[in-house]
């Protein structure tokens, strides 16, 4: 989060006349976590099985031990709730040691 309360993702996006936003890529491809690499890409496809899971962003976080942390926004399907302990359950041994 910057000073004038942008938070950068590292998405590379552009603005189309009507000002409508489109994301195009990211900046950097990989989030590296204690040494381990991890693709934001698969963590988003892999999430995106959910049924309940309407949108999803995952980005890396600044870790003061790790260097960086995998951050995941989710957006639910109308309808349909999902606490952050039943998605981690959804997760566990199918994404690797990710959560």
């Amino acid at each position: 989060m910057t000073r004038d309360r942008w938070y950068r993702t590292g998405d590379i996006a552009v603005m189309d006349e009507d000002g409508y936003i489109s994301i195009i890529g990211r900046i950097k491809e990989v989030i590296i976590r204690g040494g381990e690499n991890i693709y934001p890409r698969e963590v988003e496809e892999f999430l995106h099985t959910h049924p309940f899971v309407a949108e999803v962003q995952v980005i890396g976080v600044p870790d003061p031990r790790l260097g960086e942390e995998v951050g995941a926004w989710v957006k639910l399907k109308n309808g349909t709730t999902l606490t952050e302990k039943e998605l981690r359950e959804y997760c566990n041994g199918k994404v690797g040691n990710l959560l």
